[in-house]
């Protein structure tokens, strides 16, 4: 199966998006250093990175941070994928606002009006049995997570910067 069939195949459907955009979140508040949930446009930079395998790949706990990661496109070459991070945000909108709303009414985010921020629930029951996760999608979640370990490190200016997007 092509690499493109098999994106198409696995993101077809924004269930999958809502479990990534949790991960991201639990991953970025867990490491913030107020604790603080991540402010809903980041959510929208997230999806763009975790819907291209190329740009998932280079996500790695062995990666110091958000700087390594922009730095590794240039490093290999791969500018050209990086530098279309702008396009997929804008793209990826529409399914990035389904995986939102799919999140928060499933009970995996909660969307605080006032500050604009997805808070991740801690507390979910366990999978019934022959429905747990493929290894696949857990390796993704791991990623999710990794992401937003990255961004709670930076203000939102500096990620936009590191990632050469315009908010």
């Amino acid at each position: 199966m092509s690499s493109l069939v098999e994106q198409v195949r696995i993101w077809n459907t924004p269930i999958l998006g809502s479990y990534l955009l949790w991960r991201f979140s639990h991953g970025y508040t867990s490491n913030h250093p107020d604790g603080e949930a991540p402010i809903i446009l980041l959510h929208f930079m997230a999806t763009a990175i975790l819907t291209d395998q190329r740009l998932t790949k280079p996500i790695s706990r062995n990666r110091k941070g958000l700087q390594s990661y922009s730095r590794s496109f240039t490093e290999n070459k791969d500018i050209d994928v990086f530098l279309s991070l702008q396009n997929r945000i804008i793209t990826h909108r529409n399914y990035t606002f389904s995986s939102i709303d799919i999140a928060i009414r499933y009970g995996l985010l909660t969307l605080n009006p006032d500050d604009a921020r997805l808070y991740p629930h801690t507390q979910l029951p366990r999978p019934k049995r022959g429905n747990a996760l493929k290894p696949s999608i857990k390796s993704l979640g791991e990623r999710a997570e990794t992401l937003g370990n990255w961004f709670s490190q930076h203000e939102i200016s500096q990620i936009a910067a590191l990632l050469k997007v315009v908010l």
